[in-house]
């Protein structure tokens, strides 16, 4: 059993703080306790010194070059170098290391007389040495700082980056539930007075679509098989509301179903279509919709017959793109220089070519 004089609160908050500080600065102990080991077994090798006595040389040396070392980089480095004031950091460093070697060079000296050394001296020789020691060590730990320090910006900037795109990718994803509630809504709608049966089937249809965006879409990407899914009951709502005014024509290719795409890429081209298709009277409305998937490659090919200029379309003159910027931007964000998107709209025609290497 453990005594409880050792379990006083002073030891439980020693230990905590010990605990603290080595796991700040292991890497530092480490460092500095390889160097000192080094030199010392290395002293003692080479000059045939006692290991008590090249220990007590290489504590001098830890001293005077850990304290240049860490003056360099926690205060030199955030002070001067990185506010550009090169000129300063400069004469500082040197200066620095200067009086670094002046206290090892006089506090070597002075051990080496204390214990009767005759080998003591101050000649330039060896206080050079020293000094490009110093030199060699200083800037070797304020490159390592630097080092890391760029290490942990250069993550931290990626975590930025990718958290700033996430968040926008959820925004403009929040964005597409309005528009798409406002474009069935008003099918409805319209169904309503035209025949209460069809509009009973467009609800079982928009129940279908609601529950697929609140329950289905809640991943980065979906199988293109739910994509599609759901792009078949939109296009079935529209066949009901729009009747025989426009020939509708939707194809989906034979190859490959098992990718995976991001949802709601798709069906805002297919809204605007719906949405912009012309509506003459004695000219032919049409939307054509194709889906294909080979090689690697999906394809969505939408076109559409719009209103010559100057139409009359109560109520869609002031109608806003948000739906398709909403997806350019997206297309960016998720499939950047993996995708093109080639929109052209000629007299009486508007298209769109969406492709995506996955």
């Amino acid at each position: 059993m453990v005594s409880k004089k050792y379990l006083t609160g002073e030891n439980v908050v020693f230990m905590i703080l010990f605990t603290r500080f080595f796991e700040r600065y292991k890497l530092h102990i480490l460092f500095w306790g390889v160097y000192i080991l080094f030199w010392t077994i290395f002293a003692a090798a080479q000059y045939h010194k006692p290991a008590w006595f090249t220990l007590l040389i290489s504590l001098i040396f830890f001293l005077g070059q850990s304290t240049i070392s860490y003056w360099g980089i926690y205060r030199l480095v955030p002070v001067y170098f990185n506010h550009k004031r090169y000129g300063v950091f400069a004469f500082l460093v040197i200066g620095g290391i200067i009086l670094s070697t002046a206290f090892i060079m006089g506090s070597m000296n002075g051990l080496l007389l204390l214990f009767g050394d005759p080998s003591a001296s101050w000649s330039f020789g060896e206080f050079s040495g020293i000094l490009v020691g110093n030199f060699y060590l200083v800037f070797l730990v304020i490159a390592l700082k630097a080092l890391r320090d760029k290490i942990k910006n250069d993550r931290r900037n990626k975590l930025l980056e990718k958290e700033k795109t996430e968040n926008e990718l959820r925004f403009l994803k929040s964005q597409i539930n309005p528009h798409f509630l406002f474009n069935a809504i008003n099918s409805i709608y319209v169904l309503i007075k035209k025949d209460t049966e069809l509009a009973g089937v467009t609800l079982v249809k928009f129940a279908d679509m609601l529950r697929y965006q609140l329950y289905e879409c809640n991943t980065d990407e979906i199988p293109i098989g739910k994509e599609i899914a759901y792009l078949d009951n939109y296009i079935g709502l529209e066949k009901l509301r729009k009747g025989q005014a426009v020939d509708i024509r939707y194809e989906v290719g034979t190859g490959r179903s098992d990718f995976y795409i991001a949802p709601f890429l798709i069906i805002p081209f297919v809204e605007n279509a719906f949405k912009y298709v012309s509506s003459y009277p004695d000219k032919r409305n049409f939307v054509t919709i194709r889906l294909n998937y080979q090689a690697d490659i999906f394809e969505l090919y939408v076109e559409n017959s719009v209103d010559e200029p100057g139409a009359d379309r109560p109520g869609e003159k002031n109608a806003g793109g948000i739906g398709l910027e909403n997806v350019r931007r997206r297309l960016e964000l998720i499939y950047n220089g993996r995708h093109s998107l080639d929109i052209r709209k000629i007299k009486g025609l508007y298209s769109v070519l969406l492709t995506i290497r996955m």
